[in-house]
């Protein structure tokens, strides 16, 4: 587990986002806008923050902050626990595995917008930023517990079996740190992308008090700076869902490894 998870960490680090490399894409963009010089077709980044500061001294901001979060999150945890569960019983028993795979090969081909067009007919407006959000969380979940599942190295089972340690034990010392790995490949994968379907899902279905009613009117009424604004909002509500992840992963490690 530890040389996995040394890899894991190192292939993270190597791929960090670089400081010059985002002071060079926003002068670029500055240029950019400075060269069109038409704010309706793009602000600059200077126009954007100064807008993203006026939406954040406002209390309907936080409001609408609170209620997609919140609707994003049921999601995730959702597709957490049940991706993590079907996904145990998967390497468990073959014939869970036999009927899962059909279903997570059609949730991986539907495209998203697709997929909230048809979840209209199941779940209300505001409630299908969560269910979508928990569709998209819930294969990847599931697919990164199996593997992980996969990768137990046999001779420690029969060797557990041997000196016969008890079902709790071995899953502690032997199932949990070779799928831990996979697990937190997999958060670093689906947090981005509930919260893209989550907030396309708002957009799409516009409903009232969340994030994606006030882009669509953005869209609508071509106010490029708070279209940016919402977007430059959605980034670091998602690197801070992200963050919370990895450190509560970070501990769980730490004590894995003290233990």
């Amino acid at each position: 587990m530890t040389i996995s998870t040394t890899a894991y960490n190192r292939k993270n680090k190597a791929a960090g986002v670089k400081i010059w490399a985002v002071a060079f894409w926003l002068i670029v963009w500055q240029l950019v806008a400075m060269a069109i010089k038409q704010e309706i077709l793009l602000v600059s980044p200077v126009s954007m923050l100064e807008r993203w500061m006026e939406l954040v001294s406002e209390a309907d901001f936080w409001r609408r902050v609170a209620f997609s979060s919140v609707r994003i999150l049921e999601g995730l945890v959702l597709g957490v626990t049940l991706g993590s569960v079907f996904g145990v019983l998967a390497s468990r028993f073959s014939y869970v595995r036999d009927l899962m795979t059909p279903l997570i090969s059609v949730i991986r081909a539907i495209p998203v917008a697709s997929f909230i067009i048809l979840a209209l007919a199941w779940v209300s407006e505001k409630s299908l930023s969560a269910f979508i959000s928990f569709m998209i969380c819930f294969p990847v979940f599931y697919t990164n517990v199996l593997n992980g599942a996969k990768s137990v190295d046999q001779s420690l089972v029969e060797m557990a079996r041997v000196f016969k340690l008890g079902a709790v034990k071995r899953f502690r010392y032997i199932f949990v740190p070779a799928v831990f790995p996979y697990l937190k490949t997999a958060f670093n994968v689906s947090v981005g992308l509930a919260w893209k379907s989550g907030t396309a899902a708002e957009l799409i279905t516009v409903p009232t008090g969340s994030i994606g009613e006030l882009l669509h009117q953005a869209k609508i009424f071509l106010e490029t700076a708070d279209n940016l604004a919402w977007a430059f909002t959605i980034i670091l509500l998602s690197l801070l869902f992200e963050g919370v992840c990895r450190g509560v992963l970070y501990l769980i490690e730490r004590i894995l490894k003290g233990r």
